[in-house]
C-alpha cells in the first residue's frame, strides 16, 4: 500500500533533547550531570511525566527527598526545563517539502503536560502539521497501540498508509506491529535516504 501520511516522534526526530547540555550550562559538573541523567532523567518517571500522571513539582520532590546532596541542582535544573530542547534547523523545512510533495504530515509524541504548553507554541515545524497526538494531554503514551489508534481516529487517516518515523525501536517495532511502515530515525540525512525506499522524493 502507498504512503499517504508521515507520522513523526518529536524528542530527537525533530528537536534536541539537549538535557545534559542545559545541565552543563547551568554550571552542574560533568559527575553531576552524568548522575543526574541516569537518576533523574533516564528513569521510569519521565514515562509518568510523559503520561500526563506526573508533573514537574513531582520530580522535584521526589528526587530531592531520594538525593538531597543534589537538592540545589535539582531544584535549578526543573527551574530551567523551559529551556531543555532546541529545534533542529531542518525540522521545519522537512514537514514543508512533506506537504508540498502531497503527504499528510502528523505528530505522536510523549511529552510531558507542563513542558508541552512551555515548548510547543515555539516549534516552527508545528504550524505545518496537519494534526498532533501529545501523550500528557491523552493520558497515554507509546509504544501502547491506544494511542496510534487514537491518531488514526481521530484525524480519518490509516495506520497502513502511514510511515512513522521514530528514534526509539521499541516504538518503530510496536508501530509496524499495529500496520505501519516504520523508519528508525538516525539521522536527517539517513531519512531522506530511506525515505527514498517507499518511494518518497523530497
Amino acid at each position: 500500500m502507498s504512503i499517504k501520511n508521515v507520522v513523526f516522534d518529536v524528542g530527537n526526530v525533530l528537536i534536541d533533547f539537549c538535557y545534559k547540555d542545559l545541565m552543563r550550562e547551568l554550571g552542574f559538573s560533568e559527575d553531576t550531570v552524568e548522575f543526574l541523567s541516569k537518576n533523574m532523567v533516564e528513569t521510569d518517571f519521565w514515562n509518568e511525566l510523559d503520561r500526563g500522571v506526573k508533573f514537574n513539582r513531582d520530580g522535584v520532590l521526589k528526587f530531592t527527598n531520594e538525593y538531597p546532596e543534589y537538592k540545589d541542582e535539582i531544584i535549578l535544573f526543573w527551574d530551567n526545563v523551559d529551556k531543555i530542547v532546541k529545534e533542529y534547523d531542518y525540522s521545519e523545512k522537512l514537514f514543508i517539502d512533506l506537504k508540498n510533495a502531497g503527504y499528510g504530515v502528523y505528530v505522536l509524541s510523549n511529552y510531558p503536560v507542563e513542558t508541552y504548553h512551555m515548548h510547543w507554541p515555539t516549534f516552527k515545524f508545528l504550524p505545518h502539521a496537519d494534526g498532533y497526538i501529545v501523550s500528557g494531554l491523552e493520558k497515554v503514551i507509546k509504544p501502547e497501540e491506544e494511542i496510534f489508534r487514537l491518531l488514526e481516529s481521530r484525524f480519518g487517516i490509516k495506520l497502513e498508509e502511514s510511515l512513522f518515523v521514530d528514534d526509539r525501536k521499541v516504538n518503530t517495532d510496536a508501530a509496524e506491529s499495529y500496520g505501519m511502515s516504520v523508519v528508525l530515525f538516525t539521522g536527517y540525512n539517513e531519512l531522506l535516504e530511506s525515505f527514498k525506499s517507499y518511494g518518497i522524493n523530497i
